[in-house]
């Protein structure tokens, strides 16, 4: 429906502006949904990529997830699909990680199967949601080879997912869990190694993971 009205009004704009077409090809998405419905500022339910980065979000997050569906087709949004992106970004660049350390060979033939069904999916319409099975297929492979991996950052040109890049999102912990790690620093620092304990299961009960480093103490949300 943008088409008669936003799609001609942006080619005015754009050939008054520059003297010419700027571009051949106009690809628009389907609607984005929130929650099966319409996102509108009037229903209080539009999110600007900073929102989701305050909620613990990389952008990359949202990324993957628009991979879930062809861009032709309607998505739903909600933070429960955006909570499985996540996992699925940190599954695959962990998968990346393993098939970086593996010392396996693989045939060039295979590697080239891969390459070719990859970009037969993406030049068929942009067809994602295939073209990441295909990424999944090589990631998840029981062969651990430094040649899948080189593949996987081959593919990676084109989805941009940063896969051999580690997540860094700043997510402020709440006070309390702040509160628990100063005490644990306490004890860590008197050498009191029961209560030190104590607090890291207790911050586990939480929902937070703690490793100790030689630079001090990690605590990420589980």
């Amino acid at each position: 429906d943008h088409i008669p009205i936003h799609h001609e009004n942006e080619i005015a704009q754009s050939i008054g502006c520059t003297g010419h077409i700027p571009a051949n090809t106009w690809m628009h998405c389907e609607f984005l949904l929130i929650d099966g419905g319409k996102m509108s500022k009037s229903l209080n339910n539009a999110y600007t990529l900073e929102d989701l980065k305050q909620k613990g979000f990389d952008p990359l997050v949202f990324r993957i997830f628009n991979y879930t569906s062809h861009y032709r087709n309607k998505l739903n949004f909600t933070w429960e699909a955006l909570e499985s992106a996540k996992t699925s970004l940190y599954r695959l660049k962990d998968a990346y990680a393993k098939q970086l350390e593996g010392t396996e060979d693989v045939k060039d033939e295979i590697l080239q199967e891969y390459k070719n069904r990859f970009n037969e999916a993406i030049n068929d319409d942009l067809n994602m949601p295939l073209a990441m099975s295909i990424v999944w297929e090589v990631a998840k492979n029981n062969i651990k080879s430094k040649k899948f991996a080189d593949l996987l950052l081959d593919f990676d040109t084109v989805l941009g997912l940063k896969i051999d890049e580690k997540i860094e999102i700043n997510e402020e912990l709440p006070e309390e869990i702040m509160a628990i790690i100063n005490e644990r620093k306490i004890a860590r620092e008197n050498k009191n190694w029961g209560e030190s304990d104590r607090l890291r299961d207790l911050l586990s009960e939480k929902g937070y993971n703690v490793k100790d480093t030689k630079d001090g103490m990690e605590v990420t949300k589980k």
